[in-house]
């Protein structure tokens, strides 16, 4: 009885050491089999991505840099570089990176080319010109507004073509001026006078040279740092249409989820608030329903912390912005 009993327990001794033998055999499988998902799935464990710059692709969203200073972007590819190789983008921080476009188009339409003159290139104690007024058409750019003469502010008007030339320089034209209502263009033809000898206009971005006003696009906008080298630069009704085809563009433009309007950034490290998104995988899109994406960089904290974020299963970061 007793040997049966001892038969039957160290029986059971090896049949239990064979079940948890069994058992875990199958659990270190199942182990290795997550641990081998998860590897294809890490990503380095330091700050660098060893990558100096990252790819936005951007397309259908209004892009500002402050105010409506910036862009109407159908679809561009750009590259943000850091201005520190150590560091990653801050967009905290505007003066921390450039942005390169490579591939696509940017319209600057009447109301953004308004906000750009008054409120940037002309925003200064002892600017000669003060609330322009824009209005584009085919091959037509329409200023208005108010030139000083002599301390004296008098109304104007202008209407010419633009043209571009070295890839960053706009090159504007009249052939129609109107000061104080009356139709200077062929008193200044006759009297052989150039218009910079009316008036001065002189500021980092825009120069008049005889009767020709001179925008240098490298130093007409806020931080950012834009490398502009622009294909085409053609007006239409819907604006200034800027085009850009430089070689570099990357290829890995597929979104996370399907969208009509979005800012998509891939690769290298990018700073938001105090979070690093290293080897970047972030799709920024509308967080109103129905609407394209509004995106504003100096104000993107406001937008973010009235948005929400969404995590994929892979690690990319779905971000959804307030506009």
């Amino acid at each position: 009885m007793l040997r049966t009993s001892l038969k039957l327990i160290t029986g059971a001794l090896f049949l239990g050491c064979s079940v948890s033998a069994v058992a875990y055999e199958t659990e270190t499988e199942l182990v290795e089999a997550q641990l081998k998902t998860a590897e294809s799935l890490k990503v380095a464990n330091y700050r660098s991505s060893e990558s100096t710059k990252s790819t936005l692709y951007i397309k259908n969203t209004n892009f500002r840099f402050v105010d409506n200073i910036g862009f109407y972007i159908t679809d561009l590819i750009v590259d943000l570089i850091p201005n520190d190789s150590n560091q990653p983008g801050i967009f905290d921080d505007p003066t921390s990176f450039s942005l390169l476009p490579i591939k696509g188009t940017a319209i600057l339409d009447s109301a953004k080319l308004e906000a750009l003159l008054n409120k940037h290139v002309f925003a200064f104690k002892g600017a000669t010109l003060r609330n322009i007024k824009v209005k584009t058409a085919k091959n037509l750019l329409g200023l208005a507004g108010e030139m000083n003469r002599k301390g004296v502010w008098v109304p104007f008007e202008m209407k010419g073509d633009l043209t571009l030339s070295e890839g960053h320089i706009l090159k504007y034209v009249p052939w129609s001026v109107v000061v104080d209502k009356q139709d200077a263009t062929k008193v200044l033809v006759a009297a052989n006078v150039e218009l910079d000898e009316l008036l001065t206009v002189k500021t980092a971005g825009a120069n008049l040279i005889g009767s020709t006003v001179v925008l240098d696009t490298l130093k007409l906008f806020p931080p950012p740092k834009l490398h502009l080298n622009i294909a085409t630069a053609s007006l239409e009704d819907r604006g200034l249409v800027l085009t850009f085809d430089n070689e570099g563009a990357g290829t890995d433009s597929a979104t996370f989820i399907p969208s009509d309007s979005y800012i998509l950034i891939k690769g290298g490290d990018t700073k938001f608030m105090k979070a690093v998104s290293t080897n970047s995988q972030l799709q920024v899109m509308s967080g109103n329903e129905g609407s394209e994406l509004d995106f504003c960089l100096y104000d993107y904290r406001d937008q973010l912390t009235a948005g929400h974020l969404e995590l994929t299963k892979e690690g990319a970061i779905l971000a959804y912005f307030k506009n």
